[in-house]
């Protein structure tokens, strides 16, 4: 059918194909210079290829607020402990961890927040693991302070 075609006609079509395959080509190769994606499903702020260091709400998290989970939940809420069979089981990795730790937060709300709720006793089986009094209690709770509504 495209013998019978003139040949402006022809150079068009090929042009205007070559042109389709290449923009499709490229914006399935879009994503491929930022490498796999993150263990943990992803990590708010991390939008930029570019940044190496991760925004100051994750760098909190992973040096005062995951320890403190660590010490005071990790001996319940982790495979194979009592509370290992809940939605909060920590893995001993902060970056895997911290979207489920967000899960159960009120980002700019650390009093509405379940995490600080069970942690302090409230419906929680494990008794009271922090204070609300305590400074680990306070650092949870401005971390959860700062992630914003």
């Amino acid at each position: 059918m495209l013998s019978r075609a003139p040949n402006g006609a022809v150079r068009s079509l090929l042009l205007a194909s070559a042109a389709a395959v290449l923009a499709l080509a490229s914006a399935g190769c879009a994503d491929f210079h930022r490498g796999p994606a993150p263990l943990d499903g992803g990590t708010p702020g991390f939008t930029d290829a570019a940044s190496t260091s991760p925004p100051a709400a994750d760098l909190a998290f992973e040096t005062s607020v995951y320890p403190i989970l660590e010490l005071r939940c990790e001996d319940c809420h982790a495979a194979g402990g009592e509370g290992g069979y809940t939605g909060f089981v920590l893995t001993g990795n902060a970056r895997i961890d911290r979207a489920m730790v967000v899960a159960l937060v009120t980002p700019g709300n650390p009093t509405d927040s379940l995490l600080l709720r069970k942690a302090t006793g409230d419906q929680h089986t494990g008794g009271q693991p922090i204070a609300a009094d305590s400074p680990e209690y306070q650092t949870i709770s401005d971390w959860i302070a700062g992630l914003g509504p």
